[in-house]
């Protein structure tokens, strides 16, 4: 063993891919024994066997009795552990009996290629360095010519044989499955880190960091088996070989994503400017752009009003991911545009849609607002459907309007349709009436002060979800059964008809002359 390194023990040197389809058959109760060095066994044990992994093929412990003698041997010399190799019979119940009974694991291996296995554990064993230099030298082999994130998580998870994963700043997944990361791990300090070692093993993330920034733009993370910390180690040197690939990536796919951002805004300012007039010009872009600008359309402009972004949990890109996920878990699939303060999304179809699709769209703009983060503090207006590229124009400039709309409203998340423009701004008038208020304080009363105004924030919210009781569980964080039986004891308590839309509006106008009171 090399001097400055801990002994790794049995259970440790079982997480190794060469042992990967070992199991104990006896002494499970001695897995944490340190392994000091191998020997092979061919009749006899070394002289100096304490410490060690016994490795001997079935032959020479055969017939069964004599796997029995040399586990009483084995105690006798401090042996670690023994290791039988492509030996399919189980030994005698009294060897178990007595392996148990002393302690000393007794490993199986069924067609295991023994050269290798000798030089992998060999290695593991004495020159841990040499391993986790071999390890650096695949991974940077297999990375070499991988320029894609995919590519480079698949190459690096085959070098370590573990799962690998991308997060973003704030740990969500960019690429794989979502990670549950521990409390102790603070993704605040830009600092390699690892959570502490448990029975299935630790978690690592190494920082993605752009040049002259101090924050981490993404992290890497995988898993390292057990607790042993040579390997924590090459699993940790893996991944910051790894992290300048990553980088380069990310750097490229944000220099694209600015690069389409400044290409579609100016394409889009034309297209609005233009109205019914679109030159030549124009159509090309929008055609290289995959706009359809002879389609129907329908306009829906998204505003962030959160005063004071979150540089960590803030990153453009992960934004526009997150941005987009919402929005094709409510197939609002179609164009997204950057414009600095929220973004621009139209859907197009070939044919002209229902009458009733923009009431369609702004129930399925509501849910996806609900699904993006809360501290975004979103809004967002929805314009009528119309035709062609002139139409395109005004159903943006109607969406807009919307949004605008949206953003006097007190709460968050907000929708408006530009059909609901003229009946929300005399509504917004009513709002500050002395009737209006009168009446809200006499038809709210019974919710005053009842479970810290979580009654009163449940019926404003399903109010403002058009009565959708999925959009207000998810607005509120809350599961579906709660929202419903909160439902119930407001109509309990209130006395009224929350199906009937006339009682619905009146509640609705009532709630929001309090936030206008309150606020």
């Amino acid at each position: 063993m090399t001097a400055g390194y801990a002994p790794v023990s049995v259970r440790e040197l079982l997480t190794e891919t060469v042992l990967g389809g070992a199991s104990v058959v006896a002494g499970a109760d001695g897995l944490d024994r340190a392994v000091r060095d191998l020997s092979w066994y061919s009749g006899e044990l070394p002289t100096t066997a304490d410490g060690h992994l016994v490795v001997c093929a079935a032959a020479a412990v055969s017939p069964a009795y004599r796997l029995e003698a040399l586990v009483r041997r084995a105690e006798s010399a401090g042996v670690a552990a023994l290791l039988i190799t492509a030996d399919e019979q189980p030994p005698l119940l009294s060897t178990i009996r007595l392996a148990d009974r002393f302690g000393i694991p007794v490993l199986s291996v069924v067609g295991a290629d023994l050269v290798e296995l000798l030089h992998r554990l060999t290695i593991r064993v004495r020159a841990p360095e040499v391993q986790r230099a071999r390890l650096i030298e695949d991974v940077v082999r297999r990375l070499s010519t991988k320029t894609a994130a995919e590519d480079i998580l698949a190459a690096l998870s085959l070098a370590l044989s573990q799962p690998v994963w991308l997060l973003s700043s704030d740990g969500s997944a960019i690429h794989g499955e979502p990670v549950s990361l521990p409390p102790t791990l603070r993704l605040d300090l830009t600092v390699p880190q690892h959570s502490d070692p448990s029975p299935g093993g630790q978690l690592l993330i190494h920082p993605v960091t752009e040049p002259g920034s101090t924050h981490a733009a993404a992290w890497l993370a995988s898993h390292s088996a057990g607790s042993d910390e040579q390997q924590r180690t090459a699993t940790a040197s893996a991944l910051a070989v790894a992290e300048p690939f990553v980088r380069a990536w990310l750097t490229s796919q944000r220099a694209a994503a600015e690069r389409d951002s400044v290409f579609h805004g100016r394409l889009l300012a034309d297209l609005i400017a233009g109205q019914d007039v679109v030159s030549q010009d124009v159509v090309e872009r929008a055609l290289s752009a995959g706009w359809r600008l002879q389609d129907w359309h329908v306009g829906i402009h998204l505003i962030r009003t959160a005063r004071t972004p979150d540089p960590l949990r803030d990153d453009p890109l992960t934004a526009l991911s997150k941005l987009r996920s919402a929005l094709a878990a409510q197939k609002l699939d179609g164009p997204v545009v950057d414009r600095g303060d929220g973004w621009t999304v139209w859907i197009s179809s070939a044919t002209e849609p229902p009458s009733s699709d923009g009431r369609r769209v702004l129930r399925s703009v509501r849910l996806m607002l609900a699904e993006l983060p809360r501290h975004w503090e979103v809004v967002a207006g929805v314009g009528r459907v119309h035709h062609g590229p002139g139409g395109l124009a005004s159903t943006l400039l109607e969406a807009r309007d919307a949004a605008t709309l949206a953003r006097t409203h007190d709460y968050r998340p907000a929708a408006e349709h530009i059909d609901e423009l003229g009946v929300a701004r005399l509504l917004a008038a009513w709002q500050d009436s002395e009737i209006l208020r009168a009446f809200a304080e006499t038809a709210l009363a019974p919710l005053q002060g009842i479970d810290g105004g979580q009654l009163l924030r449940t019926l404003q919210a399903y109010l403002e979800a058009g009565g959708s009781v999925s959009t207000t569980s998810l607005v509120l964080g809350l599961h579906r059964n709660t929202v419903t039986a909160r439902l119930h004891r407001l109509r309990e308590r209130l006395g009224v008809d929350l199906d009937d839309p006339n009682q619905r509006l009146a509640l609705q106008l009532a709630c929001r002359s309090i936030e206008t009171e309150h606020g």
